[in-house]
């Protein structure tokens, strides 16, 4: 039996994790969340 794989996420390095730009909006890159959902 396979085991599923752990699913890993980092933060967002345009807004550092905190889901927000620098202009105070919503992150567009991580659509607010945070994590970096393109990969590396």
């Amino acid at each position: 039996m396979t085991e599923p794989l752990p699913v890993v996420h980092y933060r967002c390095a345009t807004c550092g994790g905190t889901g927000v730009d620098s202009m105070a909006d919503t992150c567009r890159d991580c659509d607010g969340f945070g994590i970096d959902n393109h990969g590396a």
